[in-house]
Protein backbone atom coordinates (compact mmCIF):
# COMPACT_ATOMS: atom_id res chain seq x y z
CA UNK A 1 0.00 0.00 0.00
CA UNK A 2 2.96 2.32 0.47
CA UNK A 3 3.98 4.57 -2.42
CA UNK A 4 7.47 4.52 -3.90
CA UNK A 5 8.25 7.81 -2.13
CA UNK A 6 7.06 6.44 1.24
CA UNK A 7 9.17 3.32 0.73
CA UNK A 8 12.19 5.44 -0.17
CA UNK A 9 11.72 7.60 2.94
CA UNK A 10 11.34 4.51 5.15
CA UNK A 11 14.50 2.95 3.72
CA UNK A 12 16.40 6.22 4.17
CA UNK A 13 15.20 6.54 7.78
CA UNK A 14 16.12 2.90 8.50
CA UNK A 15 19.62 3.43 7.08
CA UNK A 16 20.18 6.46 9.33
CA UNK A 17 18.55 5.12 12.48
CA UNK A 18 19.38 1.46 13.32
CA UNK A 19 16.75 1.45 16.07
CA UNK A 20 14.03 2.15 13.49
CA UNK A 21 15.28 -0.72 11.28
CA UNK A 22 15.32 -3.01 14.31
CA UNK A 23 11.76 -2.03 15.27
CA UNK A 24 10.57 -2.61 11.69
CA UNK A 25 12.26 -6.04 11.52
CA UNK A 26 10.72 -7.06 14.85
CA UNK A 27 7.27 -5.91 13.70
CA UNK A 28 7.51 -7.87 10.44
CA UNK A 29 8.73 -10.98 12.25
CA UNK A 30 5.89 -10.76 14.79
CA UNK A 31 3.26 -10.31 12.08
CA UNK A 32 4.63 -13.25 10.10
CA UNK A 33 4.57 -15.45 13.18
CA UNK A 34 0.98 -14.47 13.97
CA UNK A 35 -0.06 -15.21 10.38
CA UNK A 36 1.38 -18.74 10.56
CA UNK A 37 -0.20 -19.42 13.95
CA UNK A 38 -3.67 -18.41 12.75
CA UNK A 39 -3.62 -20.21 9.37
CA UNK A 40 -6.62 -22.36 8.46
CA UNK A 41 -6.65 -25.38 6.11
CA UNK A 42 -9.42 -25.53 3.47
CA UNK A 43 -12.20 -28.12 3.99
CA UNK A 44 -11.72 -31.40 2.10
CA UNK A 45 -15.06 -30.98 0.26
CA UNK A 46 -13.82 -27.65 -1.14
CA UNK A 47 -11.78 -29.53 -3.77
CA UNK A 48 -14.87 -31.04 -5.44
CA UNK A 49 -16.75 -27.75 -5.33
CA UNK A 50 -13.89 -25.92 -7.05
CA UNK A 51 -13.47 -28.57 -9.77
CA UNK A 52 -17.21 -28.69 -10.51
CA UNK A 53 -17.24 -24.92 -10.88
CA UNK A 54 -14.27 -25.02 -13.26
CA UNK A 55 -16.00 -27.72 -15.36
CA UNK A 56 -19.20 -25.69 -15.55
CA UNK A 57 -17.23 -22.65 -16.69
CA UNK A 58 -15.49 -24.76 -19.33
CA UNK A 59 -12.07 -24.03 -17.87
CA UNK A 60 -11.13 -27.71 -17.34
CA UNK A 61 -11.93 -31.01 -19.01
CA UNK A 62 -14.69 -33.19 -17.47
CA UNK A 63 -12.39 -36.16 -17.88
CA UNK A 64 -9.97 -34.71 -15.33
CA UNK A 65 -9.38 -37.14 -12.51
CA UNK A 66 -11.13 -35.57 -9.55
CA UNK A 67 -10.44 -38.42 -7.20
CA UNK A 68 -6.85 -37.34 -6.62
CA UNK A 69 -6.46 -35.29 -3.49
CA UNK A 70 -5.61 -31.66 -4.05
CA UNK A 71 -2.22 -31.03 -2.45
CA UNK A 72 -2.40 -28.82 0.58
CA UNK A 73 0.58 -26.76 1.66
CA UNK A 74 0.31 -26.74 5.43
CA UNK A 75 2.95 -24.04 5.58
CA UNK A 76 0.93 -21.51 3.55
CA UNK A 77 -1.25 -19.22 5.60
CA UNK A 78 -4.91 -18.58 4.84
CA UNK A 79 -5.20 -15.93 2.08
CA UNK A 80 -7.60 -13.70 4.03
CA UNK A 81 -5.46 -13.97 7.13
CA UNK A 82 -2.31 -13.23 5.13
CA UNK A 83 -3.89 -10.27 3.38
CA UNK A 84 -5.18 -8.90 6.70
CA UNK A 85 -1.79 -9.14 8.35
CA UNK A 86 -0.07 -7.72 5.26
CA UNK A 87 -2.46 -4.79 5.42
CA UNK A 88 -1.71 -4.32 9.11
CA UNK A 89 2.03 -4.54 8.45
CA UNK A 90 1.78 -1.93 5.71
CA UNK A 91 -0.26 0.33 8.00
CA UNK A 92 2.30 -0.08 10.79
CA UNK A 93 5.12 0.70 8.38
CA UNK A 94 3.29 3.78 7.10
CA UNK A 95 2.62 4.98 10.65
CA UNK A 96 6.27 4.39 11.47
CA UNK A 97 7.34 6.49 8.46
CA UNK A 98 4.93 9.29 9.35
CA UNK A 99 6.01 9.29 12.98
CA UNK A 100 9.68 9.24 12.05
CA UNK A 101 9.29 12.09 9.54
CA UNK A 102 7.35 14.11 12.13
CA UNK A 103 10.06 13.47 14.70
CA UNK A 104 12.84 14.45 12.27
CA UNK A 105 11.01 17.63 11.20
CA UNK A 106 10.35 18.54 14.82
CA UNK A 107 14.01 18.05 15.72
CA UNK A 108 15.09 20.11 12.69
CA UNK A 109 12.68 22.90 13.65
CA UNK A 110 13.94 22.92 17.23
CA UNK A 111 17.56 22.95 16.07
CA UNK A 112 16.77 25.85 13.72
CA UNK A 113 15.16 27.81 16.55
CA UNK A 114 18.10 27.09 18.84
CA UNK A 115 20.52 28.23 16.12
CA UNK A 116 18.54 31.47 15.68
CA UNK A 117 18.57 32.10 19.43
CA UNK A 118 22.31 31.41 19.59
CA UNK A 119 22.90 33.84 16.71
CA UNK A 120 20.80 36.51 18.43
CA UNK A 121 22.75 35.97 21.64
CA UNK A 122 26.09 36.33 19.80
CA UNK A 123 24.87 39.49 18.09
CA UNK A 124 23.81 40.96 21.41
CA UNK A 125 27.17 40.10 22.92
CA UNK A 126 28.98 41.75 20.00
CA UNK A 127 26.79 44.83 20.28
CA UNK A 128 27.42 44.95 24.02
CA UNK A 129 31.20 44.70 23.51
CA UNK A 130 31.08 47.41 20.84
CA UNK A 131 29.00 49.65 23.07
CA UNK A 132 31.40 49.20 25.98
CA UNK A 133 34.35 49.95 23.68
CA UNK A 134 32.67 53.10 22.37
CA UNK A 135 31.83 54.19 25.90
CA UNK A 136 35.43 53.64 26.99
CA UNK A 137 36.73 55.66 24.02
CA UNK A 138 34.37 58.53 24.77
CA UNK A 139 35.38 58.56 28.43
CA UNK A 140 39.06 58.70 27.46
CA UNK A 141 38.32 61.43 24.92
CA UNK A 142 36.45 63.42 27.52
CA UNK A 143 39.32 63.15 30.00
CA UNK A 144 41.79 64.44 27.39
CA UNK A 145 39.71 67.20 25.84
CA UNK A 146 38.56 68.70 29.15
CA UNK A 147 42.02 68.81 30.73
CA UNK A 148 43.16 72.38 31.45
CA UNK A 149 46.67 71.93 30.04
CA UNK A 150 45.41 70.53 26.71
CA UNK A 151 45.18 72.81 23.67
CA UNK A 152 42.98 71.92 20.72
CA UNK A 153 44.19 72.46 17.11
CA UNK A 154 42.08 72.11 13.98
CA UNK A 155 44.04 70.76 11.01
CA UNK A 156 42.56 72.11 7.76
CA UNK A 157 42.74 70.54 4.32
CA UNK A 158 45.59 71.57 2.02
CA UNK A 159 45.00 72.35 -1.70
CA UNK A 160 43.44 69.33 -3.35
CA UNK A 161 42.02 68.12 -0.02
CA UNK A 162 39.88 71.11 0.93
CA UNK A 163 37.11 68.95 2.43
CA UNK A 164 39.50 67.06 4.72
CA UNK A 165 40.01 68.02 8.36
CA UNK A 166 41.26 66.57 11.64
CA UNK A 167 41.57 67.54 15.29
CA UNK A 168 44.73 67.43 17.39
CA UNK A 169 45.03 67.79 21.16
CA UNK A 170 48.44 68.74 22.59
CA UNK A 171 49.05 68.63 26.31
CA UNK A 172 51.59 71.40 26.95
CA UNK A 173 52.27 70.02 30.44
CA UNK A 174 53.00 66.38 29.55
CA UNK A 175 53.80 66.98 25.84
CA UNK A 176 51.36 64.20 24.96
CA UNK A 177 49.69 64.40 21.54
CA UNK A 178 46.25 62.98 20.68
CA UNK A 179 44.80 62.73 17.16
CA UNK A 180 41.15 62.55 16.10
CA UNK A 181 40.94 62.19 12.27
CA UNK A 182 37.16 61.93 12.10
CA UNK A 183 36.89 64.26 9.09
CA UNK A 184 39.38 62.33 6.96
CA UNK A 185 38.28 59.76 4.33
CA UNK A 186 38.83 56.05 4.93
CA UNK A 187 41.99 54.69 3.35
CA UNK A 188 42.45 51.58 1.20
CA UNK A 189 44.15 48.47 2.54
CA UNK A 190 47.89 48.96 3.03
CA UNK A 191 47.67 52.72 3.68
CA UNK A 192 47.68 54.70 6.96
CA UNK A 193 47.63 58.32 8.09
CA UNK A 194 50.94 59.49 9.60
CA UNK A 195 51.25 62.55 11.83
CA UNK A 196 54.26 64.84 11.59
CA UNK A 197 55.54 67.57 13.92
CA UNK A 198 57.61 70.18 12.16
CA UNK A 199 60.48 71.08 14.48
CA UNK A 200 63.06 73.67 13.36
CA UNK A 201 61.79 73.24 9.82
CA UNK A 202 62.30 69.48 9.81
CA UNK A 203 59.52 66.84 9.94
CA UNK A 204 59.55 64.50 12.93
CA UNK A 205 57.22 61.51 12.91
CA UNK A 206 54.58 61.56 15.63
CA UNK A 207 53.39 58.08 14.73
CA UNK A 208 50.78 56.46 12.46
CA UNK A 209 47.07 56.26 13.17
CA UNK A 210 46.23 52.57 13.67
CA UNK A 211 42.55 52.61 14.60
CA UNK A 212 40.01 51.12 12.16
CA UNK A 213 37.43 53.66 13.30
CA UNK A 214 38.48 57.19 12.37
CA UNK A 215 36.16 58.63 15.02
CA UNK A 216 38.31 57.25 17.86
CA UNK A 217 40.84 59.46 19.64
CA UNK A 218 44.36 57.93 19.55
CA UNK A 219 47.41 58.86 21.56
CA UNK A 220 50.38 59.62 19.29
CA UNK A 221 54.09 60.19 19.99
CA UNK A 222 54.95 63.00 22.38
CA UNK A 223 56.16 66.29 20.95
CA UNK A 224 58.37 68.56 23.07
CA UNK A 225 57.87 71.44 20.66
CA UNK A 226 56.60 72.08 17.15
CA UNK A 227 55.94 74.94 14.81
CA UNK A 228 53.49 72.96 12.73
CA UNK A 229 51.61 69.66 12.57
CA UNK A 230 50.69 67.86 9.34
CA UNK A 231 49.21 64.54 8.25
CA UNK A 232 50.23 62.56 5.17
CA UNK A 233 49.02 59.32 3.60
CA UNK A 234 51.76 56.70 3.82
CA UNK A 235 52.18 52.96 3.45
CA UNK A 236 51.12 50.83 6.37
CA UNK A 237 53.57 51.11 9.25
CA UNK A 238 54.74 54.59 8.30
CA UNK A 239 57.90 56.03 6.72
CA UNK A 240 60.92 57.95 7.93
CA UNK A 241 60.32 60.96 5.70
CA UNK A 242 56.92 62.35 4.69
CA UNK A 243 55.59 62.05 1.14
CA UNK A 244 54.86 65.74 0.58
CA UNK A 245 52.46 65.26 -2.33
CA UNK A 246 50.39 63.01 -0.05
CA UNK A 247 49.83 65.69 2.60
CA UNK A 248 46.11 66.10 3.38
CA UNK A 249 45.83 68.48 6.38
CA UNK A 250 48.11 70.82 8.34
CA UNK A 251 48.08 73.53 11.00
CA UNK A 252 50.59 76.14 12.15
CA UNK A 253 51.13 76.50 15.90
Amino acid sequence: MATDEEIRVLEEVCSKYPEVQQALDETQATLGKLALEDQEHPPVALKSTILNTLVQEGLVDEAMDTSQEMPIDNNRPNERSTNWYALMAAACALLLVIGTIYHINTVKELKSKLADLALQERNLLVENVNFREQLKNKEEELLVTTKASVIKYNLAGVPGHEKSAATLYWDKATKEVFLLPQNLPALPLGKQYQLWAIVDGKPVSAGVYTKDDLSVLQKMNTAERAEMFAITIEKEGGVEQPTLDQMVVAVKI
